[in-house]
């Protein structure tokens, strides 16, 4: 049984993007449950001296760094030893030690048998490795969490070839099996693509507990982050309630917006002596507004003009966070652009995430507000 510790030195202190739009945030609220169980993971995880992989995916804007940085926060509070890691860390000895520079105590892999001559040597390098990169992970004094943020890329741009992808799968194997002989838990989160990352990796099931889809907020939730960023944050001067009436009927539960528009008005607020006014309030929402107009157009950057307007009028059947099936979209689609490449259409709005399959079935675009904007910009208005 390995023992955590509560963490004496402070807590490392949280940073806000600048541009308000991503990452970590000092007003976290929400997420309860996933947060709850966690804190089970870890605990199971120290009595058991096992560890797992940890998932968390969901749609550009969900919240998934910042829920990360709220995990990395409860698991240090727990005496957890945290590190942050790039994709090529699960395979490369000399990239993980860059994030574990006092570790530096095992010998460099002979070249040859790196670079791999023949089968013999390209198993033989991928199970050394492995072995190596198994060693650096259990030196920590501490149990660890290590954390993987943009998950995907594993997929994509980090994608493991040939002896990397079979130490990589030997690694990821251990860590989600528990075999590493110390509790160590990788914490990834992602796209929804990063499922298909892991399962060509050979990390195919997760428990319950092990696999977290990210959604909007609550409405309480999403309330209690405007108001933290107005009064805390701004140290609004005077009854806050009408602006935190209109920014949540405005931003509506999608994280990524709430966290805009508030931040948007506590900068506003800073920048004129915490006074609330009717003029500053209009201020405030034509910022949110435009920058949210601009999340939309980036998210779509990628497709040509005719085909996110052909989808829009496929879509458009539908009630905003309604499900739909694959083939209704298609059959549109493929009346003008021929079966095959509807489908890669289709494919394509999955790994960007702008559609996104239902745990319930069917197909949904899980920014319900971006479902209303796709259809009034290109249906509506242009029809």
């Amino acid at each position: 049984m390995v023992k955590c510790y509560p963490k004496h030195e402070k807590e490392l202190e949280r940073f806000v993007d600048p541009t308000g739009e991503r990452g970590e945030t000092p007003y976290f609220h929400g997420r309860a449950d996933i947060i709850s169980d966690f804190e089970s993971i870890l605990s199971d995880a120290c009595i058991s001296g096992k560890g797992t992989i940890h998932l968390i995916h969901g749609a550009p804007g969900a919240g998934k760094s910042a829920l990360v940085g709220e995990l990395q926060r409860v698991a240090n509070a727990q005496g957890w030893k945290s590190v942050e890691i790039d994709p090529p860390a699960l395979w490369d000895i000399d990239i993980l030690r860059e994030f574990f520079p006092t570790k530096n105590i095992f010998h460099k892999i002979d070249a040859k048998v790196r670079a791999g001559m023949g089968m013999f040597s390209i198993e033989l390098g991928a199970h050394r490795s492995y072995r190596t990169i198994r060693k650096t992970l259990r030196s920590s004094k501490r149990p660890l969490l290590l954390i993987l943020d943009e998950a995907q890329m594993l997929g994509s741009s980090n994608k493991p070839v040939d002896t990397s992808a079979m130490v990589a799968s030997n690694v990821l194997k251990a860590l989600h099996n528990g075999k590493m002989g110390y509790p160590i838990i990788l914490l990834t989160a992602g796209l929804r693509t990063t499922l298909s990352s892991l399962k060509a990796l050979d990390i195919s099931r997760f428990g319950a507990r092990n696999r977290v889809e990210l959604g909007p907020l609550s409405k309480v939730s999403a309330r209690s982050v405007i108001h933290d960023w107005i009064v805390k944050d701004a140290m609004a001067k005077g009854d806050p309630t009408e602006w935190i009436n209109a920014i949540a009927k405005e931003a509506g539960v999608w994280p990524r917006h709430v966290h805009s528009y508030s931040w948007n008005a506590a900068k506003y607020l800073r920048e004129n002596g915490g006074v609330m006014t009717s003029e500053g309030l209009k201020e405030v929402m034509a910022r949110g507004w435009n920058g949210r107009i601009n999340y939309y157009e980036q998210r779509i950057d990628e497709f040509y003009v005719d085909e996110i307007k052909h989808v829009s009028i496929a879509i458009s059947e539908y009630h905003a966070g309604d499900a739909f099936d694959r083939l209704d979209v298609l059959a549109p689609l493929s009346k003008i652009y021929g079966e095959a490449e509807s489908k890669e259409l289709f494919d394509r709005l999955i790994e960007k995430s702008i559609i996104q399959e239902k745990s319930d079935g069917g197909y949904h675009v899980p920014i319900e507000s971006m479902h209303k904007w796709l259809v009034d910009t290109y249906v509506k208005r242009k029809s």
